[in-house]
């Protein structure tokens, strides 16, 4: 599984068919609402001032999953309307009342799917640009429903993808989806779906979160981590201290590119070198972008936004929504070349965070920068870190069969983002970032510096015959074909935390931004 651009999809073209819900004859939505979570209604309130604003930008998640032989179209269908049965936030529509954001739900009883057949597409560049086309006019947090699923049908293998508005989900959810979607396909394929079982719902743990933190005020002791945060970063939005030559305020074009780092084996050394020093994977890549910040600007100290999963309860740990929180991390960099010292400094710092990881970063955004409240963006170009195992995810023993992929887009920004990815293939990084001359120039070139300095890492400590991997993008593309697009006319995923008892870390997308 890996998280890429959807230019580098590898897809084979064929007889495309979607599926959307179909909306209830006798719906009430009195009958069943709850209160939207922080993030949801702080990401509909980002989408409604985009829609004031005219502006022509796209967001959304997608994945997708391969199907070896002939699909049996009827029983993806059955799969398909089960999983939206089982999951509560899939069959959720949102109403802006006088008391809030709240969620209309459908029964599961009320589920209906659509089939479509769009006829043939003849190769898999129109197949990419289909997808993109449709997903980017059919997805919105203002629009119902708020996904779209469907399959790309060929004689020897068959793509079923997913497209979701982040409202309803995060990067842990995609992977969810997989594991769900290949088992109750195969149930199926064989007359044998399994009775429904409801998963936990986002929609309770929204609820449950606004009675826990609705009170809470800026100067009361659940927000004492982030004033402690401020007063050392100068603002509560860690600014990334790189010469992007961006304007603040302004939404430029987006380039996303995925790269390899490091390949499978010089992934091990590096990771055996984590665990020489006590930290995990994730603890060390972060002390490696740290100590590559600190080489290209000079500054001293680390200040930065990282993802959190909210699944530590069980009652959410198979259930899909946006189970994502964003936290602020700082730990210092000016150590030269002393990796060990710069992973402690990450690992102290990332335990220092875990006691206040269940306050809402809305919350905190809210009541301690309300001058940046009423934004639909990042103030101006944030800091951002995220890191997730795809080897850990549910059904990863069949991912060199299925060909998962999950796919953010965002054809607009105004920052630089960075995500890190294990896979059985090694460690790879997706950047969305705003696309100027000026800003790729800066992120390209701390893209290096990172690899650079994680093959300086492996060679330090490798057994001898070590050779260093080649940073190459996944199908063997060089990085400077990774996607790029214009202007247009119309961010998680959970992985490895540095400690066993440690919230998962997980990407999170925008806009908007860091929830």
């Amino acid at each position: 599984m890996l998280q890429i651009p959807l230019s580098d999809l590898d897809i084979e073209p064929g007889r495309v068919y979607h599926w959307r819900l179909r909306p209830p004859d006798d719906f009430d939505p009195a009958r069943s609402s709850k209160a939207a979570s922080y993030n949801q209604e702080k990401h509909f309130s980002a989408a409604l001032a985009a829609r004031m604003e005219h502006a022509a930008e796209d967001y959304w998640v997608a994945m997708t999953l391969r199907i070896d032989g002939q699909v049996d179209l009827d029983a993806l269908e059955l799969a398909l309307r089960r999983f939206v049965q089982r999951h509560e936030v899939l069959r959720c529509g949102f109403e802006q009342i006088t008391s809030g954001l709240h969620c209309d739900v459908m029964t599961a009883d009320e589920v209906a799917l659509e089939r479509v057949h769009l006829g043939v597409l003849p190769s898999a560049e129109a197949v990419r640009r289909h997808l993109g086309d449709t997903f980017s006019r059919a997805i919105s947090a203002l629009s119902w429903p708020l996904f779209l699923m469907g399959v790309v049908e060929h004689r020897l293998r068959s793509t079923v993808f997913l497209a979701f508005d982040h409202i309803v989900c995060d990067g842990m959810s995609l992977a969810i989806a997989v594991e769900e979607i290949q088992r109750l396909y195969t149930a199926a394929t064989r007359g044998h779906l399994p009775a429904l079982q409801p998963a936990g719902s986002y929609l309770d743990f929204g609820v449950a979160q606004r009675h826990r933190y609705a009170t809470i005020t800026a100067d009361g002791p659940e927000l004492a981590y982030w004033r402690s945060f401020v007063a050392g970063a100068g603002s509560l939005f860690p600014r990334l201290p790189l010469e992007l030559g961006l304007d603040h305020g302004h939404m430029y074009p987006a380039h996303n590119e995925t790269t390899r780092l490091l390949d499978d084996a010089a992934a091990r050394e590096f990771e055996a070198l984590c665990d020489t020093h006590g930290v995990k994977l994730s603890t060390g890549l972060l002390a490696v972008v740290g100590m590559s910040l600190h080489e290209i600007t000079g500054h001293p100290t680390y200040h930065g936004f990282m993802p959190i999963s909210e699944r530590r309860d069980p009652r959410w740990r198979d259930a899909f929504g946006w189970f994502v929180n964003t936290l602020p991390i700082t730990f210092p960099i000016d150590v030269g070349n002393d990796f060990a010292a710069a992973a402690a400094g990450a690992h102290k710092a990332f335990r220092a965070l875990l006691p206040h990881t269940d306050v809402p970063f809305v919350k905190a955004w809210q009541l301690l920068a309300p001058q940046y409240f009423h934004l639909r963006t990042w103030p101006y170009p944030v800091n951002f870190f995220s890191f997730i195992d795809y080897r850990r995810m549910p059904g990863a023993e069949h991912y060199p069969q299925w060909r998962p992929t999950t796919i953010p887009e965002a054809s607009h920004s105004n920052t630089g983002n960075m995500w890190f990815l294990r896979n059985h293939d090694g460690i790879h990084l997706n950047m969305i970032y705003s696309d100027t001359p000026r800003c790729r120039a800066a992120m390209t070139g701390y893209r290096d510096a990172i690899a650079e300095r994680l093959v300086a890492q492996c060679r330090a400590t490798a057994a001898p015959g070590f050779a260093a991997p080649s940073a190459e993008p996944p199908q063997q593309r060089s990085a400077a074909t990774a996607s790029s697009r214009g202007p247009v006319t119309d961010a998680s995923p959970a992985g490895a935390a540095p400690d066993a008892r440690s919230p998962r870390l997980a990407p999170a997308s925008s806009p908007p931004p860091g929830t």
